[in-house]
C-alpha cells in the first residue's frame, strides 16, 4: 500500500487493509462500507482490481457514490444497497471485510450469507465487542481463523483498541482453549506495545465489574479471566 493511501485511512483501517494485501484477490466487498474509504484505497493501492461497497442505509451510500465519482473509480468500484452479504452473489468477492460491527451482529450476517461468505478466500472482520463469541462461532460452523493482529487509536482522548480477525471456510476448525478464545491465539503469541495496554485495560473493566458482582459463579468466571490476563 502506498504512503499516499496509507496516510488517508485510520490505523484501524490500515490494519484491515494490512490483511488484505497479503490475500491475492481480485474483487473486495466491504459490507457497511459507510463512505467506502476502503474500497477507494483498495483499488488505489492496486491490492483489489475491484472491489464492491454495500451498505443497509441509502444516506452512507450517497456519500460513498461521490467518493468513488470524486476518486474517477466509477468503472471499478460499485455500490449496493443491502443487509449483509445479500448483495452479493457466492464467489462474487473473494475477499470480503466486515469491520465496526459488534462481533455477533458480524456473526448474524455470516450466518445467513453463510454461500457468500463460503466461497470467499479470506474474510476480514473487526468486531467492536463479543470478540470471544465471535472466535467461538467461527470455529464451530468450520471457518479456520489464520491470523489476528490488535490496533490501539486515541481519538480526542480517549483510548480505543480493535482486533482484525483473517479467516476462511475449511469445513472443520482445530478448536481452542478458552483462555484463547478469549484473548486470541495468536494475538498471545506475538506480545506487542499494544496487546500489552489492551490486557492492562481489561483488567481493570473486570477488576471494578467483580467490584460490583454478588453470584459466586459470576465472580468466579471473571476471577478466571483475570487470572488469563495475568
Amino acid at each position: 500500500m502506498s504512503d499516499m493511501m496509507k496516510t488517508n485511512l485510520s490505523q484501524r483501517l490500515q490494519a484491515v487493509m494490512g490483511f488484505a494485501e497479503k490475500t491475492p484477490h481480485k474483487t473486495l466487498a466491504d459490507i457497511g462500507t459507510d463512505h467506502a474509504y476502503l474500497p477507494i484505497a483498495a483499488v488505489q493501492s492496486g491490492i483489489s482490481s475491484a472491489a464492491i461497497a454495500c451498505d443497509i442505509h441509502p444516506g452512507p451510500l450517497e456519500i460513498a457514490n461521490k467518493n468513488i465519482l470524486d476518486a474517477k473509480l466509477t468503472s471499478q468500484i460499485e455500490t449496493r444497497l443491502g443487509d449483509g452479504l445479500a448483495p452479493l452473489a457466492p464467489g462474487e468477492a473473494d475477499c470480503i471485510v466486515i469491520a465496526g460491527m459488534g462481533g455477533m451482529r458480524i456473526w448474524g450476517i455470516l450466518e445467513v450469507g453463510m454461500a457468500q461468505a463460503c466461497t470467499a478466500k479470506r474474510l476480514i472482520l473487526q468486531p467492536q465487542h463479543d470478540t470471544m463469541l465471535l472466535r467461538k462461532n467461527l470455529h464451530m460452523a468450520g471457518f479456520d481463523i489464520e491470523d489476528e493482529c490488535i490496533v490501539r487509536e486515541v481519538v480526542a482522548g480517549r483510548e480505543h483498541f480493535y482486533v482484525i480477525i483473517a479467516t476462511k471456510y475449511t469445513a472443520s476448525a482445530t478448536r481452542w482453549h478458552e483462555q484463547e478464545y478469549f484473548l486470541g491465539k495468536y494475538l498471545m503469541e506475538k506480545v506487542n506495545a499494544d496487546f500489552v495496554a489492551f490486557k492492562n485495560r481489561e483488567k481493570e473493566k473486570i477488576n471494578a465489574y467483580i467490584a460490583k458482582l454478588t453470584d459466586e459463579k459470576a465472580i468466579e468466571d471473571a476471577s478466571q479471566r483475570l487470572s488469563w490476563l495475568k
